[in-house]
Order: structure tokens, then sequence, then C-alpha cells
């Protein structure tokens, strides 16, 4: 997702500054492809889990490029299906840490940079699991639907320094953490989960948050489903 919408950027005309773990040769991937669109790019390793990480990585950003005008707060840790019994309570910090206080920890820094600078647009990645729940995910719910609730409380925080904060819950895309979680379950989740009868591909989410956070000026503390219709309701397979 993430690769996707730093090119959907590029594509635009924006310079684009990413951040990873471990991947390094991905992300330096990326950072030759929109360079190869004529734009300009930079990517730090930051963990999200470390408040010296991360300000470490808008340091850099801040020197390289001064002004930010967006930030995509892409981010997510999922430890696997596991029942509430066997979970633990070093499970429930990491995923903690990673999907909630390290995105606003992230937010924190972007909005102090765009309040000197005349407003900006901040989305963050949530999940259908911010608006629903799975058995045996109950730690990955709690975390996500925290993220629904921070775009609230931050958006109306926000909105007077003329930063928009908004959200999406995205549901199956083809992403790695599709495949080596969900992969095998494609079919059926095609077939009998999602009206739309497919996975979504993840060019059309780059395209929904580049509205969001260009585009769409009048949207703010949204939290957008986006599943192909998966939570709206049973599926009745009519055929």
């Amino acid at each position: 997702m993430g690769r996707a919408v730093a090119l959907k950027f590029a594509k635009e005309g924006h310079n684009v500054a990413i951040t990873y773990e471990k991947n390094r040769e991905a992300a330096e991937e990326v950072v030759s492809q929109v360079k190869s669109l004529g734009r300009d790019a930079m990517a730090v390793s930051m963990d999200i889990g470390r408040p010296e990480a991360i300000d470490d990585a808008f340091d850099a950003f801040e020197k390289r490029f001064g002004k930010m005008d967006y930030l995509f707060n892409n981010v997510g840790v999922f430890l696997g299906l596991k029942p509430l019994t066997d979970q633990t309570w070093q499970d429930w910090e990491r995923i903690l840490r990673v999907n909630v206080i390290g995105q606003w920890y992230c937010t924190r820094r972007a909005v102090r940079n765009m309040a000197k600078n005349g407003g900006g647009a901040i989305v963050y990645n949530s999940s259908i699991s911010g608006t629903v729940a799975f058995p045996n995910a109950a730690d990955y719910a709690a975390s996500k639907h925290a993220v629904v609730g921070m775009v609230k409380g931050h958006a109306i925080e926000c909105a007077p320094l003329k930063i928009r904060v908004n959200g999406i819950c995205p549901g199956f895309f083809r992403t790695d953490m599709f495949d080596e979680y969900f992969g095998a379950a494609e079919e059926y989740l095609s077939k009998s989960k999602i009206p739309a009868r497919r996975i979504g591909n993840v060019e059309e989410l780059a395209g929904l948050v580049y509205w969001l956070l260009v585009e769409g000026t009048y949207c703010c503390g949204e939290n957008i489903v986006f599943d192909g219709g998966m939570t709206i309701g049973p599926m009745a397979v009519l055929e």
C-alpha cells in the first residue's frame, strides 16, 4: 500500500519521503521508481515502536524537504490469529505500540511542521477491523478501533490549524500481508464474503488516499470503509 501511494504521489508531481523498518532494498527500489518519474525521494529506516527513531526520521525529512504537506500514516503489525487466552501481555504491548502509539507520535511531529507552514492533511490507515471484529483477533481489532478514534479526535483538534485528518478502513487488498496470512483463502473470500467478488488492488487504494489528502478539501474526520462491500451485511449468493 505504501509503495502504491508513493508512486501515485510521484505521478501527480509530488516529492516523496518514505520509511522502512527492515527491507531497505524494497524501499530504495521505490525511491528509484519515484526518481524515474522526475520527482525527488528519500527513504529512512524507522522503528515506529521507538519515539527516538521517529524523531530521527522526521528530522531527516525536514532537513531534506523542509515543509511537510501530507502524511500517510501507513503502518500495522498483525500477530496472527490467537484465542484471547493464548495472547500475551507482550503481544498487546507490541501491537498497540506499533499500530496506535507510534502513529500518534508520527502525527505529533507532522502537525508541528504543518502548523508552522500553513496547514496540510493526514490520513491514517486503519482496517475493517476498526469497524467490526473477527474471532481470535481482538488485539488487532482493538488497535484498529483505536486508530478510528484517533482520526476523529485529531480531526477536531487539527481543523483550526488548517490540517485535515481522515482515515481509511481497507478490507482485503493484494499485499504481502494478505498473501502471508490469507492468500490460501482468496477464492473463498472472493466468492463467499466480498460482494465485489475480488480482492482489492493497491492502486485503487492509492487513488482514495490521494483524494483524501489532496482533493477532498471538505472531508474531515471521516473513516472511509473500502472493502468491496464485505462489511455491509451478510452476502447472499444469487446464482
